[in-house]
C-alpha cells in the first residue's frame, strides 16, 4: 500500500507527446492513483520488475522514479509534482530559450529635416571646396606672383640701363650746348655779336622729357636713384624753356648790337644835340632832341658837321640849325652836341644795357650746365647738370 501511495512521473510527458508543450501536474484521482495513461503511450513498468539497474547491478530502491530509457534521453522530461520531497533536485534541465527576435519597426523620417541635412552637406561641402580653391589659388598667385615679380625685376634691370644710355647722350646734348654759350660769350668780349649762335642753339635739343618714363618699370630703383631721375628730367626742361629764350634776345638785339659792336674800338656815336630857344612864356630854354643820323666820332677825329639836323623839340617833324660856335645863343638859334659818355650816365642806351644783359644771361646759362667752382678754398662747388648727369648715369647701371 505503500507503494500506492507515492507519486507516479507521467512517462507521456517525459516523451513530449503533447506536441512539445510541458504537461500541467498529475492529477490525483479520489483512490489516490494517477489517471491511466492516454492510448498509444508507453507505460510505465512497474517499479519491482526494474531489476538490476546501471553497472552495478544496484536495484532502485522502491518508490523512487526514475528516468526514461537511454533512448528517450534526449526526449524533454516530465513535470514532478511539487509535493515530491525530490522536485527541486531532480527537476529536468531545460536549454534557456533564445530570446524572440525583436519585432520590426518602420523609423518614421522627417523629409524636410533630410532635406535640410543634404542641403547642410552639400553647403558644407562646397564651403570645404572653396576653402580649398582660395588655398590653391592663393599658392598659384604666390607662385605667379613671385614669378611675375621676377620678370618685372629683370624688365627693370633692362629700363634702368636703357634710362642710363638715354642720361649719357643728353649729358653729351648739354656739353655741346655749353660750348655753343661759352662761344658766343667770349664773342660778346670780344665786341662782335654772334650773329650765328640763335641759328645753333635752335638746332639743339636735350631730348630727355617726361615720355622717357613711359612704360618703364621702377622694381628695385633706390629710392634717392628715382629722385635723381625726377629732378633731372625737372632740370632739362628748364634748360630747353631758358634756351628758347636766349634764342628770342639774339633775335631781337641783333640789328642795334650788331651796329654798336662793329664801331671801332674807341669811336663814340653823338646822337642828341641841345637847342637853346624860348618856352611859351618867352624864358630861354634848353631843349633836348636827337639827330636824325647818329654822328661816329673818335677822340682822335672829331669832325663835326656845320649844321645839325634833329627833330623839332615841340614834334612835327626835323628842324635844322647851326652848329654853335660863338655868340649870344639866345638870340642867335643854334645847336650843341651831347658828349655821349654823359648822357649815357644819365639815359642809359637801351642797346647798352640789352647788351650787358645778354652777356649776363648766356654766362649764367653756361653755368648752370658746367657747374661753379668753389668760391671758397675747401668748400665744394655747385654741380652743374653735366656732371649730375652722370651720377644718375652710374646709379642707374647699379639697379639690380
Amino acid at each position: 500500500m505503500a507503494e500506492d501511495k507515492k507519486p507516479k512521473i507521467d512517462l507521456k510527458a517525459r516523451l513530449g507527446k503533447m506536441g512539445g508543450q510541458t504537461p500541467p501536474p498529475p492529477v490525483s484521482s479520489p483512490s489516490g492513483r494517477p489517471p491511466p495513461p492516454a492510448t498509444g503511450s508507453i507505460p510505465a513498468p512497474p517499479m519491482g520488475t526494474m531489476g538490476n539497474m546501471g553497472a552495478g547491478g544496484l536495484s532502485a530502491p522502491p518508490g523512487i522514479p526514475i528516468g526514461p530509457p537511454s533512448a528517450f534521453a534526449s526526449q524533454p522530461a516530465g513535470a514532478i509534482d511539487p509535493s515530491n520531497p525530490l522536485s527541486a533536485v531532480a527537476s529536468p534541465y531545460r536549454a534557456p530559450t533564445p530570446p524572440a527576435p525583436p519585432a520590426p519597426q518602420r523609423i518614421e523620417v522627417d523629409e524636410s529635416a533630410v532635406q535640410e541635412a543634404r542641403a547642410g552637406a552639400r553647403k558644407q561641402g562646397l564651403i570645404i571646396a572653396a576653402i580649398a580653391a582660395l588655398l590653391f589659388a592663393g599658392v598659384g598667385y604666390v607662385a605667379g606672383g613671385a614669378s611675375e615679380q621676377n620678370a618685372g625685376r629683370k624688365r627693370a634691370v633692362g629700363d634702368a640701363g636703357d634710362l642710363a644710355n638715354d642720361v649719357g647722350k643728353a649729358k653729351e646734348t648739354l656739353n655741346s650746348l655749353s660750348a655753343k654759350l661759352e662761344a658766343g660769350r667770349e664773342a660778346i668780349k670780344g665786341r662782335k655779336f654772334p650773329d650765328t649762335l640763335a641759328k645753333e642753339l635752335g638746332g639743339i635739343n636735350v631730348d630727355f622729357d617726361g615720355s622717357k618714363l613711359a612704360g618703364r618699370r621702377f622694381s628695385g630703383f633706390p629710392s634717392t636713384t628715382t629722385a635723381q631721375l625726377v629732378e633731372f628730367i625737372t632740370s632739362v626742361q628748364q634748360v630747353n624753356d631758358r634756351k628758347l629764350v636766349i634764342i628770342n634776345l639774339l633775335n631781337k638785339l641783333q640789328k642795334p648790337l650788331t651796329d654798336q659792336l662793329n664801331a671801332p674800338a674807341g669811336q663814340q656815336s653823338i646822337a642828341q644835340v641841345i637847342v637853346v630857344d624860348k618856352d611859351p612864356a618867352g624864358n630861354p630854354a634848353a631843349f633836348l632832341s636827337n639827330l636824325a643820323t647818329p654822328i661816329l666820332v673818335t677822340k682822335e677825329k672829331l669832325d663835326l658837321p656845320a649844321d645839325f639836323t634833329f627833330g623839332k623839340p615841340g614834334g612835327g617833324g626835323n628842324v635844322t640849325a647851326p652848329r654853335y660856335k660863338s655868340g649870344d645863343i639866345a638870340t642867335k638859334a643854334a645847336a650843341l652836341y651831347v658828349v655821349p659818355k654823359t648822357f649815357e650816365a644819365v639815359c642809359p642806351s637801351e642797346t647798352a644795357g640789352q647788351l650787358a644783359q645778354l652777356s649776363a644771361q648766356i654766362g649764367s646759362f653756361a653755368r648752370e650746365i658746367k657747374g661753379e667752382a668753389a668760391a671758397v678754398e675747401g668748400m665744394d662747388g655747385k654741380a652743374g647738370l653735366s656732371e649730375r648727369a652722370d651720377r644718375l648715369a652710374d646709379a642707374l647701371r647699379k639697379v639690380q
